[in-house]
């Protein structure tokens, strides 16, 4: 359960009325056991993350009056079994790649002001293709479940970039869309100067039981520009609730294309949920993996879950794709099996 703090007006040396603001803590621990089988290597390890992503929030708002708010949001990832932070990255390039170690808001730190005109954020941020992976369309969206087209990707900036500003439009009609820019910031007079510098768009549609997002962005490189283009459907049959998603992405003359369908079927409280996604590149001869997963999570209260996740990939083709943590040869399989507890606060 959230714990929220109401902070009170701090009296200050003149007489300036400040508003009521609000600031709530929140997150979630998930350590699962693992086993993953390559032909080559196969490992046993405790992981974090294997239902959702281990991370701590600290949110703030506060009411400007006239339909104006302002606010905060620090999101930072938690190796849980380890006790590590998350890396992160400073510039959207391999160059500002961090190393895991204390607690970093790699996965969002930005300031905001929301109004009618709808919502600016500033600051580290999710990216515009970001969304068509999440488990609301992706039924499993990590551990060894998270689809192939997802973990595969060339994209470094799938899923977050740094020094980012984006603007959110009003929702209307069950239709909004986020523009957004992000700065490399490196320095000019160089062939790399623009590097880590890239725009995108993303159109969101929710309505009733179904909803959808398309999203394409393009970060700028000198070895060639990295292209990103994903489209994700969701429907609420009842009984079953369908998603799918397909991305195509480029750098160069390295082309990948990837698509995803799952189903989650409601038993009681709990769930099952089982999905098939498959990856394949222009390289020689086009190597393609595919990967069938299927998992139940077992709810013990709103916060807390138990889960299990069975997943195999296969390869064709001159393919080599393995469950993250084991290798395999080309053309060869990779399993991976895991057990755990979620719980949120």
């Amino acid at each position: 359960m959230k714990k929220s703090l109401i902070l009170l007006s701090l009296a200050g040396t003149t007489a300036v009325a400040h508003a009521q603001s609000s600031v709530s803590i929140s997150g979630t621990v998930d350590l699962y056991a693992q086993r993953v089988n390559g032909s080559l290597t196969s490992r046993s390890l405790l992981s974090s993350g294997g239902n959702s992503s281990s991370k701590l929030f600290f949110r703030g708002t506060e009411d400007l009056g006239g339909g104006l708010s302002a606010g905060f949001w620090l999101e930072a990832g938690i190796n849980a079994d380890t006790g590590l932070g998350v890396a992160t990255n400073t510039n959207n390039q391999p160059s500002g790649a961090t190393t895991a170690s204390g607690l970093a808001f790699n996965r969002r730190a930005i300031v905001f002001l929301k109004g009618a005109f709808g919502e600016l954020q500033l600051g580290r941020n999710w990216s515009p293709t970001y969304d068509a992976f999440t488990a609301r369309f992706d039924v499993f969206g990590v551990g060894s479940g998270i689809g192939l087209n997802y973990t595969a990707s060339i994209n470094p900036n799938q899923v977050r970039v740094s020094n980012s500003v984006a603007y959110v439009t009003p929702r209307v009609f069950g239709l909004s869309s986020t523009i957004q820019h992000w700065f490399g910031e490196n320095a000019s007079g160089s062939a790399t100067s623009k590097d880590g510098s890239g725009s995108g768009i993303k159109l969101n549609y929710d309505q009733g039981k179904f909803g959808a997002v398309a999203a394409y962005a393009r970060t700028q490189f000198a070895v060639g520009d990295a292209i990103y283009r994903d489209v994700a459907a969701i429907y609420d049959f009842g009984p079953v609730i369908l998603s799918a998603n397909v991305n195509r992405d480029q750098q160069g003359t390295l082309e990948q294309k990837g698509a995803l369908v799952g189903v989650r079927v409601p038993v009681g409280l709990h769930e099952f949920k089982a999905s098939y996604s498959r990856f394949t590149t222009n390289a020689a001869n086009s190597p393609t993996g595919e990967k069938y997963a299927v998992g139940f999570v077992y709810n013990l209260s709103k916060r807390t879950a138990a889960y299990t996740t069975l997943a195999r990939i296969r390869n064709s083709d001159g393919s080599a794709l393995a469950i993250a943590g084991s290798t395999t040869a080309p053309d060869r399989s990779s399993t991976g099996f895991d057990v755990g507890i979620r719980h949120n606060f």
